[in-house]
């Protein structure tokens, strides 16, 4: 097994009780939380341009950690351009041989805003071209799932008061043909309906019921998934959870799921997640 990088683990034992605490907050607030004005850079995904006081606070608030105790690292949030803190980090890019920090404080607003309790709050630490950590804050569900890079995942309890390596996370046998699409990807449903029951979130969102989310795939009740498109923040950083579980992460050309040297806007190409071979091959002779 690679050793984490001794610096990562640092921050993330610094960075988990707040974490917890912001969990708790966002708990806290939800039934009473009214949105900002939307993000108009999303164009007409109801998901991505959502933004509350929470994305926010939760922001500022792991800001104020990392600045307090590691100014050396390079930091980038998702609302980066509304923080007052982002001009005293060494930088927001991704840069060789140095740690980034990035930060989704509510990945899944939309759901946040609707009452439900699909959202998480997702911290990377990025080594260069790969990621050395990630941590997956499921603060109604009360879990986190934290991934290192080679070393597999694990799951933990949001009651405890310091990460726990000892339950590892892995794939359960699949018990479901459902197939996530991503927002962009209605047009895909009928070539999959065949083989699947599909679930696209641009038509089937529809609160009070909770959407599926790419981690029902480690417990079984996800087939695949299909992203139109990646983003290091957030879906790229589930599907590098999911692969540390044990499942199969691609590129649409069936390349492996593999270190992002070049990367524009924090985007990277669309990726698939299955659960097992079988499901990539299936989902590979559509999509290809």
């Amino acid at each position: 097994m690679t050793p984490i990088h001794s610096t990562a683990r640092e921050i993330l034992d610094c960075l988990y009780p707040v974490l917890r605490l912001a969990a708790d907050y966002a708990i806290a607030i939800q039934d009473r939380i009214n949105p900002l004005p939307e993000k108009s850079e999303y164009g007409d995904n109801f998901y991505a341009t959502a933004l509350t006081d929470a994305d926010l606070t939760i922001q500022t608030t792991i800001e104020l950690a990392l600045l307090a105790r590691f100014p050396q690292v390079r930091f980038f949030g998702e609302e980066y351009q509304s923080s007052y803190n982002t001009k005293y980090f060494r930088g927001i890019d991704l840069v060789k041989d140095e740690l980034l920090i990035t930060l989704d404080p509510i990945d899944g607003t939309r759901a946040y805003l609707d009452k439900l309790s699909a959202f998480a709050i997702i911290l990377t630490i990025i080594q260069g071209d790969h990621y050395e950590a990630v941590l997956i804050i499921k603060p109604r569900q009360k879990y986190y799932l934290l991934a290192l890079k080679n070393q597999g995942a694990y799951y933990g309890d949001l009651s405890q008061d310091k990460l726990n390596f000892a339950q590892p996370l892995k794939l359960a046998p699949l018990q479901s043909r459902l197939l996530y699409l991503s927002f962009g990807l209605a047009n895909l449903r009928e070539k999959f309906a065949e083989n699947f029951q599909v679930w696209c979130s641009a038509t089937d969102y529809a609160p009070p019921q909770n959407p599926p989310e790419y981690l029902d795939l480690i417990k079984g009740n996800l087939a695949g998934v299909i992203l139109e498109k990646g983003n290091l923040i957030d879906n790229a950083a589930i599907a590098f959870v999911a692969k540390e579980a044990g499942a199969i992460v691609t590129f649409w050309n069936g390349e492996d799921f593999q270190p992002f040297s070049e990367i524009e806007s924090w985007k990277i190409p669309g990726i698939i997640i299955a659960h097992n071979q079988q499901i990539r091959e299936l989902i590979l002779a559509k999509v290809i």
